[in-house]
């Protein structure tokens, strides 16, 4: 942004007409084998790669791996990353016990799963005082965003994390919504006739790289999720940045392309239909 537009625009030109020569070679000497030209109708035809069958394979693999409890999964992460470390009281002057780890996992997992305090105060030994205050104290958006972050940071740490990636060369990431009928008119719930029917919901707009869900922005099923696209990239607060971030048609306005490309990163949406593209591209 602190050159003139138009150096900028000639430097991309130039890249983009180095890439199109080179795609043009590789199409005609048949290096690419997911795509075909029909000569007659002058159209490119995209052909899904096959994918390896390697049912075995995992069979295999998985059935090696025992079934734990998701509170012995939940105690096993917390052991490696110490993310409950990061659940600290609103006023801390006031609070008369530390809560312990179990109180803890309990009204997250109330909360995750949608029970409720009271609902799991009577299916486990912790009465219900007890995780209500927890919940009053210890859960609120910033020391959750704090907690996954460390998770996020752990995970990203290990030595297998970078065989996740589709592309060792670029960390993509992926955005996309998931859609929630509120149970109860909220601020941000709105209509949807696609999604709710006839009832009110939002949208839970997550950022994901390598299967670790590093930032989400609740919006109003109203919004067009392209509008959060760099927001919420921008204040990802893990150490897992990726650098090309890919979504499906719903990521895609006038600017975000540009604005992400001042940034730093790259915009790759998935279109759904290519031909419809290709008459934009040059």
């Amino acid at each position: 942004m602190r050159q003139p537009v138009d150096v900028t625009l000639d430097a991309l030109f130039a890249e983009l007409d180095t890439e199109w020569r080179a795609f043009d070679e590789e199409l005609r000497g048949g290096k690419l084998k997911h795509l075909e030209l029909d000569s007659d109708k002058q159209t490119l035809i995209w052909h899904r790669h096959k994918a390896d069958k390697d049912k075995l394979l995992q069979q295999s693999f998985y059935a090696k791996l025992q079934a734990h409890d998701i509170a012995d999964v939940f105690r096993f992460v917390n052991e490696k990353s110490g993310f409950l470390s990061a659940m600290t009281p609103l006023q801390p002057r006031y609070a008369k016990n530390i809560a312990d780890e179990d109180s803890l996992m309990a009204v997250i997992f109330a909360q995750a799963m949608n029970h409720g305090n009271f609902s799991m105060a009577e299916t486990c030994d912790i009465p219900y005082y007890v995780l209500e205050a927890t919940h009053q104290q210890y859960l609120r958006p910033a020391m959750l965003i704090e907690a996954n972050d460390q998770i996020s940071n752990f995970i990203a740490s290990l030595p297998i994390f970078p065989y996740y990636s589709i592309d060792m060369d670029a960390l993509y990431g992926s955005v996309d919504g998931q859609k929630f009928a509120a149970a109860a008119p909220t601020l941000k719930a709105r209509h949807s006739r696609k999604y709710f029917g006839k009832d009110c919901g939002v949208v839970a707009y997550t950022l994901l790289a390598n299967h670790v869900a590093l930032q989400t922005e609740l919006l109003g099923a109203n919004q067009h999720e392209s509008y959060w696209v760099f927001d919420i990239c921008y204040n990802n607060t893990s150490l897992i940045v990726p650098t090309t971030i890919t979504g499906d048609m719903h990521s895609i306005n006038m600017a975000n392309f540009a604005i992400l490309y001042w940034f730093g990163m790259n915009l790759a949406p998935r279109f759904t239909n290519m031909q419809a593209q290709l008459k934009h591209l040059f």
